[in-house]
């Protein structure tokens, strides 16, 4: 195993199972030693252009060695990022609780075809026909037709009673599908909630009890949490927001509602458990949390997202990662991101995890690790989203500023027209011109920002509390826009005749 920080030196120790090393030296001939201190330079580097305060690596190389690197800090006094740093690992959640499901299924007590009904006979969503159709695969392929909005909207939930799965489940039956039961991806959260609440219900134990012992001790992962408190104690990283790219610290809640959808926290070192086995068969060491055959299954594209050839797998998105096969997933929280991808013909797995979530620059993130892949297979990494961050704040500081020149404007031509009665614009047309339509297009864009975005994104509290700064600059933009779009046209009515 290969561990490696900013300021330590590299250490080592290997270890595969007696037959995974026989398979790999008659199966293929010896593979050169990828320059693991390249790769965490790379790291390194790529951490401070991104201003993330700490980051830790983990890779799984075919022959079964892992390298694990910790970089930066984990707070503002300094401590340095290990291989044993817990983060919270949002999303990438996902697909444990997917293991769960299945290690259920082949254990006889859940089919992926039944409805979730089956397991949880008080499940609705608003339309009680959709609510029947449901199958416990639809949730875990994502096409269950819950929106993404629906998921967003339980960020902001931080119930910690033991019932609080059960309700957020519940609290579904006054939602309504945006899309027909099993024909279209949609990501969402409520669909992992509600396999986390199939797991209770089938294995009768909580969520967090299953998990920690039918996946987090067979893995020999000691330092995964389902607790925040239990996490803190064994030295969780603090979690940083993005103010314009510059993190600012977040102490994170964890809401138990949203465990199973995406607030288990790790480390590096335990999830490099993890990747080794979803890349043995569901194997490690001499222990198996699921046969070859389910890890197939978990990985195999089901649902078509978007117009391109990515599809979701259960947990996992399946396609290429810079034309290879793999599978990957990303999650972010308020305070945090992470990312894991598989090559699934050439055998690398790889993870990072960061105290830090800038959404604007998400798919830079991911392509840290990309990159790091592409250096251990011996390709030059690519940045092909390098400066979209840069461009969206530019994107949306050029609509505030010509929004505040166009008021700017407005006010001196209404004062023009206050002081001269001659200037003033003649006749309805000449003033539905001049100031009508242009209201109209500040009462498009207030009721874009103010009423489509929480209707199809997220919550107004979410987009505040996930990109401060420039969702604010956003949300007082619309607000600005509604109320100039009624005041604008008003002002010029009173002037106009001579008020």
């Amino acid at each position: 195993m290969q561990q490696a920080t900013d300021a330590t030196p590299l250490r080592s120790r290997r270890f595969a199972s007696g037959m995974a090393l026989l398979l790999c030296a008659c199966a293929a001939p010896a593979m050169a030693e990828p320059d693991f201190a390249a790769i965490d330079s790379y790291i390194a580097t790529q951490r401070a252009a991104q201003h993330i305060p700490g980051l830790a690596l983990a890779m799984v190389a075919p022959d079964g060695t892992i390298h694990l690197g910790g970089f930066g800090v984990t707070d503002e006094g300094g401590t340095a990022v290990t291989s044993h740093t817990p983060f919270i690992i949002g999303s990438t959640s996902k697909s444990f609780t997917a293991l769960a499901v299945m290690q259920l299924v082949e254990a006889g007590r859940v089919e992926l075809d039944a409805p979730v009904q089956r397991y949880l006979p008080w499940f609705r969503v608003a339309d009680d026909g959709a609510s029947a159709q449901i199958t416990v695969r639809d949730a875990l392929n994502q096409t269950t037709g819950l929106s993404t909005a629906s998921g967003r909207r339980t960020l902001m939930e931080y119930s910690s009673g033991d019932d609080a799965l059960q309700n957020r489940i519940r609290a579904l039956r006054d939602v309504a599908l945006t899309a027909p039961v099993g024909r279209t991806y949609q990501y969402s959260n409520c669909n992992y909630q509600i396999l986390g609440a199939i797991v209770e219900s089938v294995s009768g134990q909580s969520f967090e009890t299953y998990m920690q012992r039918h996946v987090f001790d067979p893995l020999d992962m000691t330092h995964t949490y389902t607790s925040k408190s239990a996490a803190v104690a064994n030295g969780l990283a603090m979690g940083h927001r993005s103010l314009f790219g510059r993190p600012i610290a977040y102490d994170e809640p964890v809401p138990r509602g949203s465990i199973p959808s995406g607030f288990l926290i790790s480390t590096a070192e335990d999830m490099s458990h993890y990747l080794s086995a979803q890349l043995n068969g569901g194997r490690w060491r001499d222990t198996s949390v699921l046969s070859p055959a389910g890890i197939a299954e978990m990985h195999r594209g089901a649902a078509r997202v978007g117009d391109g050839d990515v599809y979701y797998a259960m947990g996992w998105n399946a396609g290429s990662l810079d034309g290879m096969p793999a599978v990957w997933h990303g999650g972010d929280t308020f305070g945090y991101q992470s990312f894991m991808a598989l090559l699934t013909d050439a055998g690398w797995g790889a993870v990072m995890l960061a105290n830090k979530n800038d959404i604007p620059s998400n798919v830079r993130f991911a392509e840290i690790l990309t990159g790091a892949l592409d250096l251990a297979i011996g390709r030059p990494p690519k940045a092909d989203h390098a400066n979209d961050s840069a461009i969206i704040h530019a994107i949306v500081f050029a609509i505030v500023a010509l929004q505040a020149l166009g008021m700017m404007r407005t006010t001196r031509l209404l004062a023009v027209w206050r002081r001269d009665p001659a200037q003033r614009p003649l006749g309805t047309p000449a003033l539905l011109g001049r100031f009508v339509l242009p209201s109209l297009t500040n009462a498009v864009w207030g009721g874009l920002i103010l009423i489509v975005v929480p209707l199809t994104f997220a919550p107004l509290a979410v987009v505040a509390l996930g990109t401060p700064g420039l969702g604010h600059m956003l949300l007082l933009s619309g607000a600005v826009a509604l109320v100039w779009s009624v005041l604008r046209p008003w002002l010029a009515l009173r002037i106009s005749r001579g008020s």
